[in-house]
């Protein structure tokens, strides 16, 4: 990469371009996530909306390096992610990306200051009283101080995802990625959840990039990004929305002028 291109996309903290994602199917195949082109700025939120089967849990896991795209580039930090080996992926997928995942994905036999710390332990960082101070004054703000010592099947759906995203953030990511992180959630969780990913984008411009199937969770981003059988069908900004009903009403219109059709 040049110096001018490089710094061309080191605005940016995450770029796909021709992003694609092709699977058998009978006797074919068919394309999960299709040329897909998504640029997010860094300090950006990005909502991705779609109907089951629309490609956008995919397009998550290929931003993520969680799964390798059939063809496309992704970069990260101005870094391309597929161009590194499988060792260099996991390494800098530890390091510099975030993920929470709808399910909590947390490790049962370890509490949950354990889980938080787990991604620093495994990459070998030594935990210092000033890195430590940092966590826990989060951790506070987060309300998991009370819970720390305890096992994720003693902590609620809502404390479950605070301690994953506590676990998310800890390396200092360039970008935390989300995929339904309130699909398990009761109404009040979840708007509690979107109020902490709105004080993560906010106060510590950190960049977001979430997927949702909910207007009311979708409203919390700045953009959204509405998938429709592996294409993007549009990119809005949510202040052209004074609700997410009025968003929903859209993100229906779009819906309906694609087809509708389901992967």
């Amino acid at each position: 990469m040049t110096k001018e291109a490089r710094h061309e996309t080191e605005e940016y903290a995450v770029i796909t371009s021709q992003l694609t994602k092709t699977y058998p199917r009978g006797t074919g195949t068919f394309n999960a996530v299709e040329s897909l082109d998504l640029k997010a700025l860094d300090g950006d939120f990005v909502a991705v909306m779609g109907a089951s089967g629309s490609g956008k849990s995919t397009a998550l896991h290929l931003i993520a390096g969680l799964t390798r795209p059939s063809s496309g580039k992704v970069e990260i930090g101005g870094r391309d992610i597929y161009a590194l080996s499988d060792a260099e992926l996991t390494r800098f997928r530890r390091r510099r990306i975030g993920i929470v995942f709808q399910s909590y994905n947390l490790i049962p036999h370890l509490n949950a200051e354990e889980n938080i710390l787990f991604p620093l332990r495994i990459d070998g960082r030594k935990l210092d009283s000033a890195t430590l101070e940092k966590l826990r004054s989060f951790w506070n703000e987060l309300e998991l101080t009370e819970q720390l010592a305890q096992y994720p099947d003693a902590l609620s759906g809502g404390q479950q995802q605070r301690v994953a995203l506590a676990r998310a953030l800890a390396t200092d990511p360039v970008v935390l990625l989300a995929d339904e992180p309130t699909g398990n959630l009761d109404w009040t969780s979840s708007q509690k959840i979107c109020r902490l990913f709105d004080r993560v984008n906010r106060e510590e411009k950190r960049t977001i990039i979430l997927v949702t199937h909910e207007p009311a969770v979708a409203i919390w981003s700045r953009r959204v990004v509405v998938l429709c059988d592996g294409r993007m069908a549009c990119d809005v900004r949510t202040s052209d929305f004074k609700d997410a009903v009025e968003l929903a009403e859209f993100y229906q219109e779009i819906a309906r002028g694609v087809g509708g059709n389901e992967q």
